[in-house]
């Protein structure tokens, strides 16, 4: 029988998850049922720059201690390495008894290592030199997405969660600032509209459906609802959100790289509906209870999808060559998402008309939620 730490009689605990943003999103349950079952513990944790801000905030959590992007070996020097010691003083400075990788690589390893807790434990799908590092924790066999499998380490811990909760760090600034900025592009904050991410995902992109598809899913949409649209997304999406605009016939609202991680939550929790591929910011509608229409091509939706909204995926894979579908049909559920066939064949054959009506469907159904 595996050794299970009393975390009654412990003090502090840190989470290492260091990006991306939809992994941190995944995270976040973690926090949670460990805050609800441990409500005395100070929980902590770990995420590089880009991430970071979407803790900052949360209920859940006592401390986040930002980790130099450029920790991992081989570029540690200069001014990362100074940023890097600093981390470890204060880390050290804390005095953990538990430090949990939900990472799973050697960089979030190292890191949980040099904090110096008194134990070390880690997910199930541990890689690189993390299984020489820490403790590997099982995953249920029923646990096939990977906030569930994550979660697995909280039941390990004796913290079984009453509900999946993602208690991000969004204020009461943050919602005011994004309203602000909304009002400087045109549309008045009050006025219900919708979101896309035009991005085309992390992890070597081909996550994103083509800038003509997503056009024509505005103007479709749009000509059903007369609502307007938000685009959002990160600095390197401009060129992509304005290849979007420029094909479009509806209302059409450009914030990408303009909005800080938070502000870009806050526009995602007030919109009716968010739509996009494989993206952060999916997972973040996910956690405010934004619908997400998503497309999933390369990426298994069974694992990494919106947690809670498969009714809204859109599966890409039926597009596939007959080589990513016979990967695709063997791979384990923690296996790469690879895409076999190059330039992700799937996504770019996705059309307008696959996700319009899902679209039409998640702002029926979020209507009468709301």
């Amino acid at each position: 029988m595996p050794f299970v730490p009393d975390l009654s009689s412990a003090r502090r605990i840190l989470i290492v998850k260091l990006s991306a943003l939809g992994d941190i999103v995944h995270a976040l349950p973690v926090a949670a049922a460990l805050r609800e079952r441990y409500p005395h513990l100070e929980i902590d944790w770990v995420a590089e720059p880009m991430a970071a801000p979407l803790l900052e905030g949360s209920p859940v959590l006592s401390q986040v201690h930002v980790a130099p992007k450029q920790h991992r070996a081989g570029r540690l020097w200069g001014e990362p390495l100074r940023q890097f010691l600093a981390l470890r003083r204060c880390l050290r400075e804390r005095q953990y008894d538990l430090a949990i990788d939900l990472q799973g690589l050697t960089k979030s390893a190292i890191v949980a290592l040099v904090s110096g807790a008194k134990m070390r434990i880690g997910y199930n799908w541990l890689r690189e030199l993390a299984p020489f590092l820490e403790r590997r924790i099982p995953r249920r066999p029923e646990s096939l997405h990977i906030v569930d499998q994550l979660l697995d380490v909280a039941r390990y811990l004796g913290a079984e969660p009453s509900k999946v909760r993602f208690p991000l760090g969004i204020r009461l600034q943050d919602q005011e600032a994004a309203m602000i900025k909304l009002r400087a592009l045109g549309l008045n904050p009050s006025t219900e509209f919708l979101v896309m991410n035009p991005t085309a995902g992390g992890g070597g992109g081909h996550k994103g459906m083509t800038p003509e598809t997503m056009a024509g899913i505005i103007t479709a949409v749009t000509r059903a609802t007369s609502l307007p649209w938000v685009l959002v997304g990160a600095p390197g999406d401009r060129e992509r959100s304005e290849a979007v605009a420029a094909q479009t016939s509806g209302s059409v609202y450009n914030a990408v790289g303009q909005t800080s991680v938070r502000e870009l939550a806050a526009i995602i929790r007030v919109a009716r509906v968010h739509v996009s591929g494989d993206s952060g910011s999916a997972h973040i509608a996910a956690a405010v209870a934004t619908p997400p229409v998503t497309v999933y091509g390369r990426s298994n939706p069974a694992r990494v999808g919106p947690y809670g909204y498969a009714r809204y995926v859109v599966d890409a894979r039926r597009y596939c060559t007959e080589r990513c579908r016979r990967y695709h049909a063997r791979a384990e559920i923690n296996k790469p998402a690879v895409c076999q066939s190059g330039g992700a064949v799937c996504m770019s054959r996705v059309t307008a008309e696959d996700v319009v009506p899902i679209v039409l469907r998640a702002l029926e159904e979020g209507k009468e939620l709301r």
